[in-house]
C-alpha cells in the first residue's frame, strides 16, 4: 500500500472531488503540504503552459521517496462551490491523487478546517461561509 493510499485511509486528512480547470479531479487536502500540486497526467489536459522553476526541489513523500518538482502551473482555476480560487499548481509524479492542496492554497483563500466533523470552510471576504 502507498503512503498516499494509506494517508487516505486516515482520519487526519481530507480528501474529495474539486474542479480544477474545468475538469473533475481527486483531490487530498493536506495540512502537512506547504505547497499545492497536480500530477502531470491531469495537467496536460490544462491547456497552460507549465513554468520552469527557478529552483527545483525534492518533495518527500509519505512512503519515504523524493520526487523532483521542476515545473508550476501558474493561476488555475480551482472551483470550490461555485466560487473561483485561483492557485498555483506545481507538477509532481502522483498516481493516488490528482491533486494535492496544501497551505498555500487553504491560507490564501481563508479555508478553515473543521478537524471534527471533517468539513472545511472557505472565508471568502464580503460573502459568507462555503463548506
Amino acid at each position: 500500500m502507498s503512503g498516499y493510499q494509506s494517508a487516505e485511509a486516515s482520519i487526519d486528512v481530507v480528501t474529495g472531488i474539486l474542479t480544477v480547470q474545468s475538469h473533475v479531479v481527486y483531490a487530498l487536502i493536506d495540512l502537512d503540504s506547504t505547497l499545492s500540486y497536480v500530477t502531470p497526467y491531469v495537467a496536460m489536459e490544462f491547456r497552460i503552459e507549465p513554468e520552469q522553476l527557478h529552483e527545483p526541489f525534492s518533495v518527500s513523500t509519505q512512503v519515504d521517496k523524493s520526487i523532483m518538482a521542476a515545473r508550476v502551473y501558474r493561476d488555475c482555476v480551482v472551483m470550490v462551490r461555485g466560487r473561483d480560487t485561483i492557485p498555483d499548481l506545481i507538477e509532481l509524479r502522483m498516481v493516488d491523487f490528482d491533486v494535492i492542496m496544501g497551505m498555500d492554497w487553504l491560507y490564501s483563500w481563508f479555508a478553515k478546517l473543521d478537524c471534527q466533523t471533517r468539513t472545511m470552510g472557505f472565508e471568502f471576504p464580503n460573502d459568507p461561509v462555503v463548506e
